[in-house]
């Protein structure tokens, strides 16, 4: 019974390695030439409601124009929020079943803030700078 766990553990992070590389090839292939930075996306947990275990399904980056933002699983529809000093302000509803969007930004110097929020209230939230 041990054996399987360790095989069923192991090949959960294989298939999860393979689709965060899908997500860089995927990010490359929308970017084409332009320089690719990644955002780490981290799930935070509501105050006074600890979660533990909770899984990151979603791989970001960025150019000077652009964020893609993906999802490894199907996960349902999402609300995406990108903010920045910069004066970016865009919302919309993603549906993970689509595999990624595309958010364009103005790329100008400033912070940037992206939260996903799912259908149960989980958030994930990432940042970068220009």
């Amino acid at each position: 019974m041990k054996h399987k766990t360790v095989f069923y553990l192991a090949a959960a992070i294989i298939v999860n390695l393979a689709y965060l590389q899908h997500g860089v090839l995927e990010a490359r292939t929308i970017f084409s030439h332009q320089d690719v930075n990644p955002i780490e996306i981290t799930p935070k947990s509501p105050v006074g409601n600890p979660r533990s275990g909770v899984i990151n399904p979603f791989v970001a980056y960025y150019s000077s124009d652009n964020v893609v933002l993906s999802c490894t699983t199907e996960y349902g529809v999402v609300n995406v929020n990108l903010i920045s000093t910069a004066g970016d302000n865009y919302s919309s509803a993603f549906d993970t079943e689509d595999g990624a969007i595309l958010i364009p930004i103005s790329g100008d110097p400033g912070y940037y803030t992206l939260t996903i929020i799912d259908q149960n209230g989980q958030l994930f939230y990432g940042e970068f700078e220009i």
